[in-house]
């Protein structure tokens, strides 16, 4: 499985500004009862999101605030923000993958802490603040929450 792991990704003042703003009181979040495209097994399993872009247009006044430090994709399908809660136990979510055609995604840690996103063949990696994973997401993968801070938070790309 092919993958790219930058850390260190944004300078740290422009890391700072986003983490800050979707840390920040005015960010909002939208609950989401299934995590994957499969059939989910584990009682009580949500996450909260926030959808950036969807459907080739921009679908939040947080858009052009974020996506700024993100200009490097040229064909973006989604983008999304996810915010998966410490729920007093660590939770590996069902394997998937994002959609089912061809395209790339990119995962955009904002904290560090215990939790990871597992690809194909096992290889885990961590959610580390300000780190920038490459993959192809229309293969399987997985993520998990998180039990040593209160939420794990990135920003999932798909794009072309």
């Amino acid at each position: 499985m092919s993958y790219k792991i930058i850390d260190n990704y944004l300078p740290k003042e422009d890391f700072e500004f986003i983490k800050n703003k979707i840390f920040g009181l005015n960010f909002p979040w939208y609950h989401n009862s299934e995590i994957t495209n499969v059939n989910e097994t584990i009682d009580n399993l949500y996450y909260q999101i926030h959808i950036l872009y969807d459907e080739n247009k921009p679908n939040s006044n947080f858009y052009d605030i974020i996506m700024k430090y993100f200009n490097f994709f040229n064909s973006l399908y989604r983008v999304k923000v996810n915010l998966y809660p410490n729920q007093g136990k660590f939770i590996e979510h069902p394997m998937h993958f994002d959609f089912d055609f061809n395209h790339k995604g990119a995962l955009f840690s904002l904290n560090t802490c215990d939790g990871y996103t597992k690809l194909e063949d096992g290889t885990k990696i961590d959610s580390v603040a300000n780190r920038m994973l490459f993959f192809d997401s229309s293969k399987p993968h997985c993520s998990t929450n998180t039990l040593n801070t209160d939420r794990r938070v990135n920003i999932n790309f798909n794009y072309f």
